[in-house]
């Protein structure tokens, strides 16, 4: 990413004294710049501190982030570059506050918040399932991240290893200790917490990227994210429920989805 040591921005030409911002297509062309006025002056502060953050998302996400400079950023969001670097100090400073906006965003809960009911009964389905449609909703609602993510991952990029100890570790975390609880009241067999929070998230992150990234038309499975949510639930459940009848919610062998189908069932596409 490009760098500069000024400090000083640029204004617009217009005679208010506006910011004039370049308004940018889905495909990268720019239009006829404008002029954005808060109270006749320039862009306030906050305003800009966020137009600039996610100008910065959607080429990060689209481009990756050693194919996006701060000087392509800065074109895009109509400013110079060095004002860029008034709002963000440094890169590090940049993604920590898309990791920032991403959790202050109301679609953006903590995995207690998510499921409250199902925990405090105990309903081990009710807490999975919950959970799953949460994530599955979240990742369809906002694909930009989910790719924005990915580039971070495959790039090795500090973003990826933010996200990780701010968000997975928390799930994990949570629903690690969830399932030790369990496995003392005698609901769950006895295997490591650890391996069976990566299973869960395992099959509903695969299941996202699949449709998000790799397979939009749903052509290899075509169901519908609470059906999945379920029948992820039915294949964890039934690997972790224990022998004993203290697995009280867990379903149990002969049982049957509410779907009454099992999930290799899917609706195809010709």
């Amino acid at each position: 990413m490009t760098r500069t040591l000024e400090t000083k921005g640029a204004r617009g030409s217009s005679g208010g004294g506006g910011d004039a911002v370049t308004q940018v297509t889905p495909t990268g062309g720019a239009t006829a710049a404008v002029t954005h006025a808060h109270g006749g002056g320039r862009m306030a502060g906050e305003d800009r501190r966020k137009q600039i953050l996610l100008v910065a998302m959607r080429l990060f996400s689209q481009r990756g982030f050693r194919g996006t400079t701060t000087k392509e950023i800065a074109q895009a969001a109509g400013v110079s570059e060095a004002m860029v670097f008034r709002h963000y100090a440094n890169k590090e400073e940049l993604y920590s506050a898309i990791i920032d906006h991403k959790a202050c965003a109301d679609n953006f809960q903590r995995p207690c918040d998510i499921v409250p009911d199902a925990l405090a009964r105990r309903d081990d389905r009710a807490v999975f399932t919950g959970l799953a449609l949460a994530m599955m909703r979240h990742h369809e609602h906002d694909t930009e991240f989910l790719r924005l993510l990915t580039h971070s991952a495959l790039e090795g990029h500090e973003l990826a290893n933010m996200f990780w100890d701010r968000n997975v570790r928390g799930m994990y975390d949570f629903l690690g200790s969830y399932i030790r609880d369990r496995q003392r009241e005698g609901a769950m067999r006895d295997i490591d917490p650890t391996i069976v929070v990566r299973g869960f998230l395992g099959m509903v992150i695969h299941h996202s990227l699949n449709n998000l990234l790799w397979d939009t038309r749903r052509l290899l499975l075509d169901i519908t994210n609470e059906r999945a949510a379920e029948e992820f639930t039915e294949i964890l459940l039934r690997g972790i429920a224990a022998s004993s009848p203290a697995a009280s919610n867990a379903p149990r062998a002969g049982d049957k989805t509410k779907q009454g189908a099992p999930l290799s069932r899917g609706k195809k596409k010709k």
